[in-house]
């Protein structure tokens, strides 16, 4: 079967241009410096900072976050709260070295990775419920079993997923390069289009866009459902409780500066958190618009996936134990080196 062509394609790319920011495609995220001289000294006319955010267009990220824009303590400590669309490891880089964005998601690796070269980012809080799925034909098992002798296609070749697909295939019997062949693609949109077309078996990607390519391949008549969740995955095979690839930061000078307007914000997250599976209409509506998903799809993905929120006091074990696997695997992703202690200065759960 060819690929979709006309507007099916269109809306395809344009759907995949609204995903996760994945981070793979921060591995190479590198910077030195810190925050920008006099960065909190703007004024917003009642005395109160302000608060910058920058949020990657994800249906799971904006739920998680959406107490920032509607939490009226938060809104009253802080001031004017802004909010910045952030879609690649050079804007996450810049807006943090040059002090324009004070609280942000990021993939938990490229905070350390940004702290181990200098950067004063420190991990407020992680996200749970993005993962990468795999999937696979819906005649197929669902097992790791199934994958042998198959081709499996994964964006963003060295990215963090990517790694520990393939450290736990091996764990479980299957040996990239020999009972499995691995082909990368270097962006989603291709991605996306191999499995709407029914050119891809299996492929691994993010949610939000998982679910929207098996609608598509559904619609082109090769179904594909999910095989493997690379969260449950990683938690059975490892034993531990949570897969924390994506975090909450905060400039480090923000939060010496702010400190209990920081607590404010940890607070107005785990109370967003909470109503994330289940939000009010307005908010459903206000997600689909700025990540141009389906308003319905939206309410269906928050429900299955049930977004959460945990400060970094109570997800340390979890992010060291993701951290010293990466360090082994592929130290890069970290800037070379698991991070200290600093990296997780923020208020106690």
């Amino acid at each position: 079967m060819t690929p979709p062509t006309g507007p099916g394609r269109r809306r395809l790319l344009r759907l995949a241009t609204a995903g996760l920011l994945c981070a793979a495609a921060l591995t190479g995220c590198v910077g030195t410096g810190g925050d920008a001289p006099g960065d909190d000294s703007r004024a917003t006319g009642s005395g109160a900072p302000g608060l910058r955010v920058g949020v990657a267009p994800n249906v799971v990220l904006d739920a998680v976050t959406s107490g920032l824009r509607t939490d009226g303590a938060l809104a009253a400590a802080a001031g004017p709260v802004t909010f910045t669309e952030l879609r690649g490891p050079d804007e996450i880089r810049t807006r943090l070295t040059s002090g324009s964005v004070d609280v942000l998601t990021l993939p938990a690796n490229i905070a350390a990775n940004l702290h181990s070269r200098g950067v004063d980012v420190r991990v407020l809080g992680v996200v749970d419920g993005p993962s990468d799925v795999l999937l696979g034909p819906a005649s197929k098992p669902a097992s790791w079993s199934s994958l042998r002798g198959a081709t499996v296609h994964i964006p963003f070749k060295g990215d963090v997923n990517d790694v520990v697909f393939r450290r736990l295939a091996e764990r479980n019997g299957l040996k990239p390069g020999e009972d499995l062949t691995i082909v990368h693609h270097p962006a989603l949109p291709d991605l996306l289009t191999a499995v709407g077309s029914g050119r891809a078996e299996y492929a691994l990607l993010p949610e939000h866009q998982a679910t929207l390519a098996a609608g598509a391949a559904a619609r082109a008549g090769t179904p594909r459902r999910p095989v493997l969740d690379l969260g449950g995955e990683w938690r059975r095979t490892t034993g531990q409780t949570g897969y924390p690839t994506y975090a909450v930061g905060v400039r480090g000078a923000y939060a010496d500066r702010h400190p209990a307007l920081v607590k404010e914000v940890d607070r107005a997250l785990r109370a967003s958190a909470k109503a994330a599976p289940a939000p009010p209409r307005e908010v459903t509506a206000g997600i689909a618009g700025r990540t141009k998903v389906p308003p319905a799809t939206v309410a269906d993905l928050l429900e299955r996936l049930s977004p959460g929120y945990r400060p970094a006091s109570a997800a340390r074990a979890e992010l060291d134990a993701l951290f010293r696997e990466l360090a082994t695997a592929a130290p890069a992703l970290l800037g070379g080196r698991v991070p200290d202690a600093g990296l997780y200065a923020a208020p106690s759960a």
